[in-house]
């Protein structure tokens, strides 16, 4: 038998290994990391790198348009164009008439048009160019004696530059415009505008003249038998919906350049096919091209004009024209399969016109088309396909 002093003392010794222990065990357990708020960390980091990533190749890319606009401005053109009068020049193969030759006819045929539209258009575009001075200040005193509280505007600007004049006995810095270097300029926009215009000519033709031989060689190179599908899925989708999209856009504002004109000729306007024209070409660039030629009716309208309520008979001509066709002609001409994002189209304006200036405001829709096309083929892009239809 164990003496009660002795199992007493083992019992106490038990009890303080136990005490011991659970301590241990609670410290441990305090000072164990939160594994949930690593995990949280770990998701968030792969989360902001394919982010980051995307970032940098979209400025990139920007980057990279903007200083190769004298190469890619010409290529896309030329796509765009081809996509044009590529129908015609099928036609002409339905015809018995090789490519080669149907293109080099289609080519000279639109080189034509354009061409007798300048002729006729150079005249009232020099005339108007030559009187300009004398026009802004018919205008400006128009617009002074309708608007009275201008001239309180004027007299406080007087007072600015009298009290803005230096001292009689300072000398006076004069600045003179060296006329050479406006010469410079224009003589390197010319050059430039030609260069990239016999560019685009050159590569339209080719492309015309190719027919589907590049897309021939495409499905060659591609191995697989769905990737060979997809590809000429995807061809014949943006060739179609861009040609048909070009060809309608060009006739309906055509149409609309002539109802212009013979509106313009009716309410006693100079030099009628010149608005005709104006009217067609700027309707070409969505929002910001019906608005410039509202501003330039109003200004031919206080021009030829004496009365504001004549003056302003254009250009209301002119608005309830593209509100008729913008509201009504085209959207039952095309149809919802064609439609965009208004938004998009909006942003997509701006930026292909800060990017590319005019011609990039022109091409705008046509891109975002081509984009819309590429997304709706490939299930990861489909959501920004959906952001983009309308």
């Amino acid at each position: 038998m164990t003496p009660p002093q002795e199992s007493e003392l083992s019992n106490d010794v038990e009890l303080k290994i136990k005490e011991e222990k659970t301590g241990r065990d609670a410290a441990a357990e305090t000072e164990k990391p939160d594994i949930s708020d690593l995990t949280h960390f770990l998701h968030g980091t792969r989360l902001v790198t394919p982010v980051a990533v995307i970032g940098l190749f979209v400025i990139a890319f920007c980057g990279f348009l903007f200083f190769a606009k004298p190469f890619l401005m010409p290529v896309v053109l030329a796509i765009l164009l081809n996509f044009l009068l590529k129908p015609v020049v099928k036609f002409l193969c339905k015809l018995h008439v090789p490519e080669a030759v149907g293109g080099a006819v289609v080519l000279f045929v639109f080189l034509a048009v354009i061409w007798f539209l300048l002729s006729r258009l150079i005249a009232p575009i020099n005339d108007w160019a030559e009187k300009g001075p004398e026009h802004f200040r018919d205008v400006q005193t128009k617009i002074h004696g309708i608007l009275r509280p201008a001239q309180k505007l004027s007299k406080a600007a007087e007072q600015m530059q009298e009290i803005a004049k230096p001292a009689q006995d300072g000398e006076t810095q004069k600045v003179e415009i060296k006329q050479s270097t406006v010469r410079e300029m224009i003589v390197s926009y010319v050059k430039g505008f030609v260069g990239g215009a016999i560019e685009t000519l050159v590569l339209l033709y080719f492309l015309l003249a190719a027919g589907d031989l590049f897309l021939q060689k495409l499905v060659r190179i591609l191995p697989h038998l769905r990737e060979k599908k997809k590809a000429v899925e995807i061809t014949h989708e943006v060739q179609e919906n861009i040609s048909i999209f070009l060809l309608t856009i060009t006739g309906i504002n055509s149409c609309l350049g002539l109802v212009v004109g013979f509106s313009m000729w009716a309410v006693g306007m100079s030099s009628p096919a010149l608005w005709g024209v104006m009217a067609a070409l700027l309707n070409f660039i969505p929002y910001f091209g019906p608005l410039t030629g509202v501003l330039i009716l109003g200004f031919a309208g206080l021009v030829s004009f004496a009365g504001l309520g004549q003056a302003l008979v254009p250009p209301a001509i002119y608005l309830a024209c593209h509100a008729l066709e913008s509201n009504f002609v085209t959207p039952m001409v095309l149809g919802r399969r064609l439609t965009l994002n208004p938004v998009v189209i909006f942003m997509s304006l701006i930026f292909w016109t800060w990017l590319w200036g005019i011609p990039g405001a022109l091409m705008s829709i046509p891109m975002l088309m081509m984009a819309k096309v590429f997304c709706d083929h490939f299930k990861p892009l489909a959501p920004i396909g959906e952001l983009l239809s309308g």
